[in-house]
């Protein structure tokens, strides 16, 4: 079944996407809509998987995870691959694992201290029997950062 959104679950969604520690005293003001009726929405959206959750953006620089790198990986796509790879993206330094169409198979992104921790990544991808190739860039500068990604805003007008 899929769930429905209106344009007032989309506006709290998108209030909640710049900062997900508004007060929902200030939320229900702001929409001019009673507290109880807020959470009442907010419950359906996190039932319906829609909000998944609530979290803090971290400036992971400022805390000894200073380079990002995208690794791409070609992998042989056997009966098993993908019980192989899934240890991989749990890995802390994963930020995302993706499965892509294209010249390669899987695209990492990742977050590490140095150069010397890049490097024992990539020979831990390496070592995986369905790792057929990896291929590493470096992020040298970021122009916007998935936390700012808002549709909702734009469209909403809010």
């Amino acid at each position: 079944m899929k769930e429905t959104t209106d344009e007032l679950d989309r506006k709290i969604l998108s209030v909640l996407i710049e900062n997900s520690k508004t007060q929902l005293k200030q939320l229900s003001r702001s929409f001019r809509i009673h507290p109880n009726t807020l959470l009442q929405r907010l419950k359906k959206l996190e039932q319906a998987k829609i909000l998944m959750k609530y979290t803090a953006v971290v400036d992971f620089t400022k805390i000894d995870k200073r380079m990002q790198a995208l690794m791409f990986l070609d992998v042989d796509m056997t009966k098993s691959w993908e019980d192989a790879l899934r240890p991989l993206a749990k890995m802390p330094e994963v930020v995302s694992f993706l499965l892509i169409t294209g010249e390669h198979d899987v695209l990492i992104i990742a977050r590490v201290k140095n150069e010397l921790h890049l490097g024992n990544l990539m020979r831990k991808f390496q070592a995986t029997k369905v790792v057929k190739k990896t291929t590493t860039h470096l992020i040298v500068d970021t122009y916007r950062e998935p936390y700012e990604y808002n549709p909702l805003k734009e469209d909403l007008k809010i």
